[in-house]
């Protein structure tokens, strides 16, 4: 037998063994582990929602307390209120629609585990810049069908079918998309898509995520566990049952096509989206109409909690600087 060949019989051999020694047991006990977490925070199960209306948070108490004072703005504006409904893809999608009489809107697409009654927190900034406000149960969350989270696949499609709702019988003639964390992919999905309307014409992000692998990671790193191969058999399952590919479906290749006004939003404290995370976003952005604002002391998720004079004043000039009526 010539040597080469000997010497490839070695070396597979010795990769066989370490995979047999090494990987395998790692990845018997690493991938129940990431089957759980999958079934646990991102499919809906038989039994009922994955999760419904009310705080995702109670035990954190400030998240507890954003939530409160938006259910009181709520309450405050519930004449306003509409309850809504589209069918999307299929299934039925349930939200509440505050119309202050303004012929333009936002959209607020929350990130997992939120569902509308978390967007009333942002109303009044909305409501002093002109703009009616359609809060949504995401699919698989609420009131909303839907079994699994498509990591904004699906979501963004749904954004524009309630877009074209807003449109079509709610006269709006301006619509802006507000991406809270993972809604921001959702948005980016609904803007780059070729069969976005043109009323859809504004794009807000907070706290968008450079991708979902990436984040997937921090948090997986910021709760002190081993990314790898977690995170690899994660992905895996999202593929599976998602039927999306989450390593291509990212904000970082998506806002590559998006050309409309975009304020990109972050906090020092987000460890989702960092800073320099959101910096990058910002520069591959193709809008040329594009502004940057990072709050000093601000966590993911709550930067108009942490900031709230600040972030009025922000959004509010954002949104009116950018009136196209």
């Amino acid at each position: 037998m010539p040597i080469e060949i000997k010497i490839l019989i070695i070396v597979i051999s010795i990769i066989i063994g370490i995979f047999l020694i090494f990987v395998l047991p790692m990845l018997l006990v690493t991938f129940p582990i990431a089957k759980k977490l999958y079934k646990k925070d991102w499919i809906r199960s038989e039994e009922g929602t994955l999760f419904p209306r009310g705080c995702s948070a109670p035990e954190i108490d400030y998240h507890l307390d954003m939530f409160n004072q938006g259910m009181k703005w709520r309450e405050d504006n519930i004449s306003f209120m509409k309850e809504v409904q589209i069918t999307s893809l299929g299934d039925k999608l349930f939200g509440e629609y505050f119309d202050f009489g303004f012929d333009r809107a936002i959209i607020l697409l929350p990130g997992r585990a939120e569902t509308c009654w978390y967007a009333s927190y942002y109303g009044e900034p909305f409501k002093k810049a002109g703009y009616n406000l359609l809060c949504i149960d995401p699919r698989a969350h609420g009131l909303s069908e839907g079994k699994v989270i498509t990591m904004g696949k699906l979501e963004g499609e749904d954004a524009i079918n309630w877009a074209k709702f807003l449109h079509d019988e709610h006269h709006i003639k301006h619509v802006c998309l507000y991406g809270l964390c993972g809604g921001g992919t959702a948005a980016c999905v609904a803007l780059a898509n070729e069969n976005c309307p043109s009323y859809i014409d504004l794009f807000i992000n907070d706290g968008m995520p450079y991708s979902f692998v990436r984040v997937f990671k921090l948090r997986t790193k910021h709760q002190g566990h081993m990314t790898f191969p977690v995170t690899q058999e994660f992905m895996y399952l999202v593929k599976k049952h998602s039927h999306i590919n989450p390593y291509s479906l990212a904000p970082y290749k998506l806002i590559r096509k998006i050309k409309v006004p975009t304020l990109f939003m972050g906090g020092t404290l987000d460890f989702s989206a960092p800073p320099s995370d959101l910096k990058k976003l910002y520069d591959n952005s193709a809008s040329n109409d594009k502004q940057i604002h990072v709050f000093d002391n601000c966590r993911h998720s709550h930067l108009r909690y942490d900031s709230k004079k600040e972030y009025d004043n922000l959004v509010i000039s954002f949104l009116k600087n950018h009136n196209n009526s």
